[in-house]
């Protein structure tokens, strides 16, 4: 029998939405949620953040440069936040009302379809149903939003809808900061032959915004707004516009005010009748004089007339499904497992949330700033888990991060799509993850020609991709590193919250050490792969004494310590009374090979029994209460919050590839289950993150609201997850000459399976667990042929391939 808690639990999570039966959308059953549910609207160029209430901001190419329409980031607290919204307003009898209930509104009926792609939100209202599906086309810079109208009534109503989004041509930097200035550059204009709204910005501080934001509709128009006064109203809300009070826009011109985008549109129908009506918001390329918006208004008028009519927009929308579903159902690689909320997610929204992660790194997020850049790690983490995905995609991001490399191996911090490459000093541990990249994409591809593609160093000369991989490692063990050894800390390494550990330039991190010595075991490969077998000596040599080197100084007993501070201070040990074990000290221990059986031990029993939690292993134990400026702001953060002491989901992530290595299925799936957001037994009133995608951190039990999930969409813990699973749990991993599959299952699967596109050929796998505990040795039987080797040679034929696979005790 279920327990109470759990019971309660599943109506909590019942409460507010659901999955479809395939996991392709989320359906939201209200908006009032317990925070907003967010999806990512997206071809890789022009991007919609849209929630379940209607909020949410949309811009190309650069958030921080090109924005389209009004975000701050304390906007997702509010209901009452700028978005895009279509009100309507009955003329016969005054009433007036918006699609999508928000502001807390309750419809007659509401719901809310997340989907790949897609978005729609439905409701009725005063005897109509309207329901709104925006998208983004594929190569558009533009956001369409399909209307749809039904008159539930028996008498005729004549109805005035007024689409609407509060405009911010520009840079979000300004229009926070000195929006009282910055909007005194705004302008926009009305196209009345083609029905459509132009807006933009003068220069700014001598830089000019070279696009327009447009807004229009093939429909005629009877009327428009640009000012936001003139159609909301001075002191009013955005859920009672003046301009549905007096009746219509009044046409107003914004020159040197706030920007709105309001057209009004009337209609009738007949009782039963059903109308459509789409509408284009984007952006298009414009110069500064007027015979240059002159071009970039006819450019709005060839797409509004392509997107604006509502038989092109459902064209675009059945293409836009189409185009998301073929690559994420089945895409490259779905599964199949006993667990039916992990099937959910892995073959829908974790490959959509891997792909978000790669459109637009950690810079655009209805939480975080959005500054606009790609940052080196955060690229190199993201087209890994792409690799199986979209292997042409890993390339393109494989080359550009050797493009933003200098020629002493360092990388640069970033680069922005607008503004270019970011020239100052990284954190110290860019150079591991260039080898982990390029391994897997060789491996992925057997395109081993690509190590010898040669690159531009940014400040000059140029390598192999090989080469630039050699020097990132060499630079990493070579310059910055200590007297004894140990890598620097710098200015931080992947735990950016120790921003003043090493910020005397003396600090020592553990943790990276660690990640070097994987480091030279992916280059080690890549250089025996490549023929290099001085390099690959030499890596072997220098893991051995990395290996040494910490075992001799970082070992605290029972664990590993994290770090050294300035005045070489342990971080992490038995000696500190706030944050004394570290997570990733130990799970980055055992991917780096570093304890022997009677470490290993000690280092298991504190992973599993001093830092393992209700909702996922801890990042440290205890919090930090007070702050330290030798360690720096992850002192200051609330004990239990984000860096402090949190349920990271990211180093979750990494503890379960150390399980995984050690062939612990169990206790890897176990953590797995802890961390789904889809989790059937999770409390949403509790959590309050969206269920489909993962957070990047859940609040930790020194915190005020333990469980409380955190910053969703933008994390590459999901990429680590969903490579645990189908690398790992289901042991599916590509190698230089095939597939081998090694699966380390929990022991009360007794079956899963994976499709997957490898090499021109497509393997249809089905495991059988018959071992009594997780691991086991492995048969492999592909098309009835045993396979003694374990490896399976690609087919590269085009068909598909029956692999049964057998664990055995």
């Amino acid at each position: 029998m279920p327990s109470a808690t759990s019971r309660r639990q599943e109506r909590s999570y019942l409460k507010y939405g659901r999955f479809s039966s395939d996991g392709a959308e989320f359906i939201c059953r209200r908006p009032d949620t317990p925070r907003p549910g967010v999806n990512y609207l997206s071809n890789g160029r022009y991007c919609l953040i849209l929630s379940n209430q209607g909020t949410g901001y949309s811009f190309f190419d650069d958030p921080g440069a090109r924005r389209v329409t009004r975000w701050n980031p304390d906007n997702y607290q509010k209901l009452e936040a700028p978005g895009r919204a279509v009100y309507f307003r009955d003329r016969l009898t005054g009433k007036s009302w918006r699609n999508g209930a928000p502001g807390g509104e309750r419809a007659a009926s509401f719901e809310c379809r997340h989907g790949p792609g897609y978005t729609r939100l439905q409701n009725r209202r005063e005897g109509v149903l309207s329901a709104i599906t925006f998208f983004v086309p594929e190569g558009e810079t533009l956001e369409v939003w399909l209307v749809e109208l039904e008159n539930l009534t028996r008498r005729r109503r004549e109805l005035s809808l007024f689409p609407f989004a509060e405009l911010s041509p520009g840079q979000w930097t300004p229009d926070l900061t000195v929006r009282n200035l910055y909007h005194l550059v705004n302008e926009a204009r009305f196209d009345r032959t083609r029905g459509m709204i132009l807006a933009r910005k003068l220069p700014w501080g001598g830089e000019e915004h070279p696009y327009v934001v447009f807004m229009g509709s093939a429909a005629k128009a009877s009327g428009f707004d640009t000012d936001y006064e003139s159609f909301i109203g001075a002191g009013r809300s955005y859920a009672k516009p003046l301009a549905l009070e007096r009746g219509g826009c009044a046409g107003s011109l914004c020159r040197g005010g706030n920007l709105v985008g309001a057209l009004e549109y009337r209609l009738s129908l007949k009782p039963g009748q059903k109308k459509e009506l789409a509408v284009v918001l984007g952006a298009a390329p414009a110069g500064e004089n007027p015979a240059a918006l002159s071009r970039a208004g006819k450019d709005c008028a060839r797409r509004l007339k392509r997107y604006g009519s509502a038989a092109g927009a459902r064209n675009a929308l059945r293409e836009t499904r189409r185009r998301w579903r073929n690559a994420i159902f089945p895409g490259r690689v779905s599964v199949s497992t006993p667990d039916r909320a992990l099937d959910l997610m892995a073959n829908s929204w974790m490959k959509l949330q891997i792909t978000m992660n790669n459109h637009w790194g950690r810079s655009a997020s209805f939480y975080h700033e959005g500054w606009g850049e790609y940052g080196y790690r955060n690229t190199a983490q993201d087209a890994w888990s792409m690799t199986p995905l979209d292997p042409d995609y890993a390339r393109d991001r494989l080359l550009r991060l050797c493009a933003h490399q200098r020629s002493s191996g360092q990388p640069l911090p970033g680069w922005s799509v607008c503004s270019g490459p970011s020239t100052g000093k990284p954190p110290s541990d860019f150079p591991i993850w260039l080898p982990m990249l390029l391994n897997a994409y060789v491996k992925e591809t057997g395109d081993s020609a690509v190590l010898r593609k040669s690159v531009r160093y940014f400040d000059g000369g140029a390598g192999g991709v090989y080469d630039h991989a050699r020097r990132g490692v060499r630079f990493l063990q070579d310059v910055a590193k200590s007297p004894r050894g140990i890598p620097l800390m710098g200015n931080q390494d992947w735990n950016d919250a120790f921003d003043r550990t090493g910020s005397r330039g003396r600090g020592e991190s553990v943790w990276l050490g660690m990640g070097l010595c994987v480091a030279l075991k992916e280059l080690e490969e890549l250089a025996t792969r490549s023929g290099d077998a001085a390099t690959a000596r030499d890596c072997g040599k220098r893991y051995e004494k990395m290996k040494s080197i910490l075992n001799r100084h970082a070992w605290d007993g029972s664990w590993y310590l994290y770090a050294f501070n300035d005045f070489g201070r342990p971080v992490g040990s038995r000696k500190n009374r706030e944050g004394r074990i570290h997570l990733n000290a130990q799970t980055w221990a055992v991917l780096a090979g570093l304890p022997d059986e009677e470490r290993l031990g000690k280092i298991l029993a504190v992973i599993d029994k001093e830092l393992d939690g209700p909702c996922g292993p801890l990042l440290f134990r205890p919090p930090y209460r007070r702050y330290d400026d030798t360690i720096g702001r992850i002192t200051a953060f609330a004990p239990g919050a984000k860096e402090n002491a949190s349920m990271f989901c990211h180093a979750a992530a990494f503890k379960i590839h150390a399980d995984l290595r050690l062939g612990r299925g169990n206790e890897a799936y176990a953590t797995l289950k802890k961390i789904l957001p889809a989790s059937p037994g999770r409390d949403i009133e509790t959590y309050k993150a969206e269920p489909y995608v993962f957070p990047e951190y859940v609040n930790g039990p020194g915190h005020p609201s333990p469980g409380e999930g955190a910053f969703t969409w933008l994390t590459g813990s999901v990429d680590w997850v969903f490579m645990a699973l189908t690398e790992g749990i289901l042991g599916v991993r590509p190698e230089y000459d095939g597939l081998r599959i090694r699966p380390c299952l929990p022991a009360a699967w007794r079956e899963a399976g994976m499709r997957r596109v490898f090499r021109g050929a497509v393997y249809d796998i089905r495991v059988h667990n018959r071992a009594a505990s997780s691991g086991g040795g492995v048969s492999i039987f592909v098309d009835g042929e045993k396979v003694p080797s374990g490896l399976i040679r690609p087919h590269g034929d085009g068909k598909t391939h029956k692999v049964e696979v057998s664990v055995n005790s």
